[in-house]
């Protein structure tokens, strides 16, 4: 009886050392993570078109017209043209040209709102692998500083980087573009990189 009980202590006390050893490995055990950075507007890139081909030029068909049964009488017609009047613009005020259409490009936002803990947006799977990524969002903010983004490019491509970086501009709130005191919509790039450290 002494025996087993003295085995079962060595055992416990075994037990002890280990579970104590383990505790003290996962306390120790540092995992370092980046956050994603923003750090303004990436260049945008500018899609170069190639010339189109000129169409192909109409076949023209002479058409030969038969000559007449009997020759034409009488005087022949004048008929005269004269070139039309040219406008009278001195009446019209054209003025400056007003504002350019469309949304305004926004290269230095300030921003109402950030998400506070963007480790929590990185992709699982991408984590557990350590695999870093980039996503470029094409967004419109609209006149209360919400964006509205589009994936521009994804790399690593189907990691889930497209979709984390969607849901963390959607979390963002900045100051709207305006014009003339009004507030407007407005264009941003936004570089979002996932890295592990």
């Amino acid at each position: 009886m002494t025996q087993s009980l003295g085995m079962r202590a060595t055992s416990f006390g075994a037990s002890a050392v280990l579970l104590g050893l383990m505790v003290f490995a996962g306390l120790s055990a540092t995992i370092t993570m980046q956050l994603p950075v923003f750090n303004g507007p990436a260049p945008i890139p500018v899609e170069t078109l190639s010339p189109q081909p000129e169409p192909p030029k109409p076949v023209v068909r002479q058409q030969t017209t038969p000559p007449p049964d009997r020759p034409i009488e009488g005087p022949a017609r004048v008929i005269e043209t004269t070139a039309p009047a040219r406008p009278d613009t001195s009446g019209l005020n054209f003025g400056p040209p007003g504002p350019p259409l469309g949304p305004s490009e926004i290269t230095n936002p300030r921003w109402l709102r950030q998400p506070r803990d963007l480790a929590s947006y990185y992709p699982a799977r991408a984590l557990a692998r350590e695999i870093p990524g980039q996503v470029v969002l094409d967004c419109r903010v609209d006149v209360v500083g919400a964006l509205h983004c589009a994936v521009v490019s994804e790399t690593p491509a189907n990691w889930g980087f497209g979709r984390a970086a969607l849901e963390i501009a959607g979390d963002y709130r900045m100051v709207p573009a305006m014009r003339d005191g009004q507030a407007i919509e407005g264009r941003y790039r936004m570089r979002v990189p996932f890295e592990v450290r």
